[in-house]
């Protein structure tokens, strides 16, 4: 059966144009009652305007609120570090603790809340804990006799006659001394531990950061996690990591102590009982004694050191020790221009003072 296309395009159903047939308008009149009325919607909130804020706004309310913020904290940060090493001239460190026999120039200091320039702290089994001025804190052990000589804004100074003490300190390098009956000590922003015997003997621990040993001739940068032994003309000696071992530490005690010669001898042993973390020490035997870069103890050097990281002999030769700086740069240890890096350091600590001052090898 065929379909008349114009019988499709001129009927009503279609398209609703005429001719209309009356009987399907009779049909739509009766049906209209039914016909689809869409239900209009009410919504039970009023409408909330959109407001968008540009991009660029948004970003400048940020930044500037971030400035702000950052602004305070650089005042209040910097405003702490002036008041902290601002000191006035002879003002006495306050004596924070006294445990057992502890005479301050020879009267008892029990119940004693500071101590003045010149006066001479003895302990005989008691500890002192002192706030050395707003840089730090210092700790006395037993059988010390210990002096505060100098104190003011960027230089306090004290002296240990003998004993053990401890401290630990944030200020910039220099701003604490302690003097030993042959050497000095200068902080460089740390924590150490320090003992001297009644002949002079001493021996140095670092716990964080630097300290400089020197005796007027001759001087060591001992960084954290190593120590040096000191002799009774204060002749610092070789520092070490401390974690080396015996047979290194006695190979190194025996090259400082030939000054003006090289025990060969040593030197071997010393090569074979080092470990990658004893190249503080090789590199500060290679420091005061470039005339070791000729032997094996350069090749021991190179070894531990990273291959990119080139020092030669020929350097060394014309240089001298300022040859090896590139070495230097790459021991896994704070640089002691920047200091402040060890920012704990400036805080109260949680260890226990009183039992590293009774351990021996401190």
């Amino acid at each position: 059966m065929s379909i008349d296309t114009e019988m499709i395009r001129d009927d009503y159903l279609w398209d609703r144009s005429p001719p209309v047939d009356d009987e399907v308008v009779r049909l739509e009149r009766l049906l209209s009652p039914y016909a689809y009325k869409p239900v209009p919607v009410v919504s039970t909130s009023a409408p909330v305007p959109s407001v968008r804020v540009p991009h660029a706004r948004r970003r400048w309310r940020t930044a500037l609120a971030a400035a702000a913020v950052l602004a305070t904290l650089s005042f209040g940060v910097r405003t702490w570090y002036q008041q902290r090493l601002q000191w006035p001239e002879a003002q006495a460190w306050q004596v924070a603790s006294v445990r057992g026999d502890v005479l301050i120039d020879g009267h008892d200091a029990t119940g004693a809340t500071a101590l003045a320039p010149g006066k001479v702290l003895e302990t005989g089994d008691g500890v002192v804990r002192l706030h050395a001025a707003r840089i730090g804190e210092v700790a006395i052990g037993k059988g010390s006799r210990f002096t505060l000589v100098e104190t003011r804004s960027g230089r306090h100074r004290v002296q240990l006659q003998q004993g053990r003490m401890w401290a630990r300190v944030w200020a910039p390098p220099g701003t604490f001394g302690v003097g030993t009956p042959t050497a000095g000590i200068w902080d460089m922003g740390c924590e150490f531990v320090l003992t001297v015997n009644a002949e002079g003997d001493g021996l140095l621990t670092v716990r964080s950061g630097w300290v400089q040993v020197d005796n007027g001739w001759s001087e060591a940068m001992v960084p954290q996690g190593a120590r040096v032994e000191m002799d009774a003309r204060g002749v610092p000696g070789t520092p070490y990591d401390l974690g080396a071992s015996q047979p290194f530490i006695a190979a190194l005690r025996d090259i400082d102590a030939q000054a003006g010669t090289v025990d060969e001898e040593a030197v071997r042993r010393l090569i074979a009982a080092s470990r990658p973390r004893d190249a503080i020490s090789l590199l500060s035997l290679l420091t005061r004694r470039p005339q070791l870069a000729e032997g094996p103890l350069f090749d021991r050097v190179a070894q531990l050191m990273p291959a990119d990281v080139v020092v030669t002999r020929e350097a060394i030769r014309v240089q001298g020790a300022h040859a090896l700086s590139p070495w230097w740069n790459t021991l896994p240890y704070p640089r002691v221009k920047r200091w402040w890096v060890q920012w704990p350091d400036a805080f109260a600590t949680r260890t226990d003072v009183e039992k590293l001052l009774r351990i021996s090898g401190h």
